[in-house]
């Protein structure tokens, strides 16, 4: 092994030539690994190092105001956008309160009271402080911010006329770009933190909505907000924009979009244009237009004698057109495979076989779920939790709550589904797997955004009506009261049935 020692080796050498060996080791060992190799080819390959904040502090702002402006004027980042929200938060997440007795059975009348109080509080006056959204929309507006901004901070205030609680959306640009210190902890960009990283609280700046900012920062606790961001890194405290991976992409895909545009246009104009050899006097004779200029149209079939000296040269402009619908299809897919989605669904543009576009969607459904149970874990179980306590405050539950609040706090959420593929494969494999006990109709429904006792209650509905009027519906099986068995009117009834 052919080690080398620089002047600096032999320097530590005569100090320490144990830590000289190590250096001479240490490099040697990154020379095995071809990404760490420094030639020709990968000088202009620039290495990031450093934590997430010291890499993001100077640029987040850059990149989130690039994102927005992407938002104002690009149809490609908008369809990626809402691509995800139309598919993880649809009409919104919707909650189901499985509140339990001491016997371990559904607490129907509680749950039915807690969710009639939801369903008042989710809207706009309720919900929103400023009273413009209600909570499903707030959903959507949350996950937009963090597609675009990287993150967006949900402050819990105690405003409301109907429950002591509202929801506060904090953008980005307020919370606090300082990094200071708080007794003994550190406030980096904004976000106070304990000796171990976590945060405590974060610092933020009242504005109003033509963005003028107060310098005096309000210290909101975790207890009251939380930041909604998706960590990448553990040393990262606050978002980055989930464009940042392929907004120069799509700024370029555009500009290349708007110049092929331009050049269709500039194509369309100039036709044609005419050489003469003829004298002034001839040049003045010719129509001309209302500047003064000469001017001879040309028309479909049309024939036209060109007089003596006279030529026609037709403009051809050097446009390859069908290399800009390519170009864009193959940008699309790495845009949106860089995001985790397939270019069909941002694209809205269903290409190829049954079987490839099946495997698209699943593959798709897969990014679509982890979003949703990010969403529901980070946004909709902290503000859920927050509700039930205000319920409490309000009057509205057991006096026990404080002693069992995970009891009351009980909750399931329902996440929009997609429609089935091949449904009637899909309908036949959940039957029999309702059947062999390896699924649930609660599972089956949820899949597809329905609540399973909706579903039994409406199919009971229909049932008794179509008997009512001597219709029969075409139901493989028909639904059939069952006795409880914990019930005195069992032995009546099969009484009466032995009787009878």
């Amino acid at each position: 092994m052919g080690w080398t020692m620089n002047i600096l080796d032999k320097v530590i050498g005569w100090v320490s030539p144990e830590r000289a060996l190590n250096r001479i080791a240490a490099r040697e060992a990154i020379r095995q690994y071809d990404a760490a190799s420094m030639d020709r080819l990968s000088s202009d390959w620039q290495p990031a190092y450093g934590t997430a904040e010291q890499l993001a502090t100077g640029a987040r702002d850059l990149i989130r105001g690039r994102a927005r402006a992407a938002e104002m004027n690009s149809d490609l980042a908008e369809s990626v956008v809402t691509a995800l929200i139309r598919n993880v938060i649809g009409v919104g997440i919707k909650p189901q309160a499985k509140v339990r007795s001491g016997k371990g059975k559904l607490n129907t009348n509680l749950n039915n009271k807690i969710e009639k109080a939801w369903a008042k509080w989710t809207e706009a006056e309720n919900a929103d402080v400023r009273g413009m959204s209600n909570f499903y929309e707030l959903q959507s507006i949350a996950l937009r911010r963090m597609l675009y901004d990287g993150e967006i901070l949900v402050n819990k205030t105690a405003q409301g006329e109907y429950l002591p609680l509202s929801i506060q959306l904090i953008e980005a640009e307020n919370i606090g770009a300082v990094s200071l210190q708080h007794g003994k902890n550190n406030i980096i960009n904004g976000v106070e933190v304990n000796e171990y990283g976590r945060p405590v609280a974060y610092h933020v700046y009242q504005s109003d909505p033509m963005g003028l900012r107060s310098f005096d920062a309000l210290r909101l606790t975790t207890n009251q907000a939380f930041l909604l961001f998706k960590p990448t890194r553990t040393s990262q405290l606050r978002g980055m924009s989930h464009l940042a991976l392929v907004l120069r992409r799509i700024h370029d895909i555009d500009e290349y979009m708007d110049a092929d545009l331009i050049a269709a246009r500039v194509s369309a104009c100039y036709s044609a244009f005419i050489t003469s050899q003829n004298s002034a006097r001839q040049t003045a004779m010719l129509p001309r237009d209302s500047k003064g200029r000469p001017n001879m149209t040309l028309a479909p079939g049309m024939v036209r004698h060109l007089s003596p000296g006279e030529s026609i040269e037709f403009a051809d402009p050097k446009r390859n057109a069908g290399t800009a619908s390519e170009y864009s299809a193959t940008q699309t897919r790495r845009i949106s495979s860089g995001l985790g989605m397939s270019a069909d669904i941002v694209a809205r543009n269903i290409s190829g076989n049954f079987s490839a576009a099946r495997q698209n969607l699943l593959e798709d459904q897969k990014t679509f779920r982890q979003w949703q149970e990010f969403v529901i874990a980070h946004f909709c179980m902290p503000i859920w939790k927050a509700f039930i306590d205000a319920l409490y405050l309000a009057g509205e539950l057991p006096s026990d709550y404080l002693a069992n609040k995970d009891k009351y706090q009980e909750v399931s959420w329902l996440a929009p589904g997609w429609s089935w593929i091949d449904p009637v494969k899909e309908v036949s494999a959940n039957k029999e797997a309702i059947k062999s006990g390896l699924t649930t109709l609660e599972d089956v429904c949820a899949a597809s955004g329905r609540d399973w006792e909706e579903v039994l209650e409406q199919r009971k509905l229909e049932q008794d009506r179509a008997k009512e009027l001597g219709v029969l519906l075409d139901y493989s099986s028909e639904l059939q009261p069952l006795m409880d068995p914990d019930s005195d009117n069992n032995v009546q009834q099969s009484q009466e049935g032995a009787d009878g």
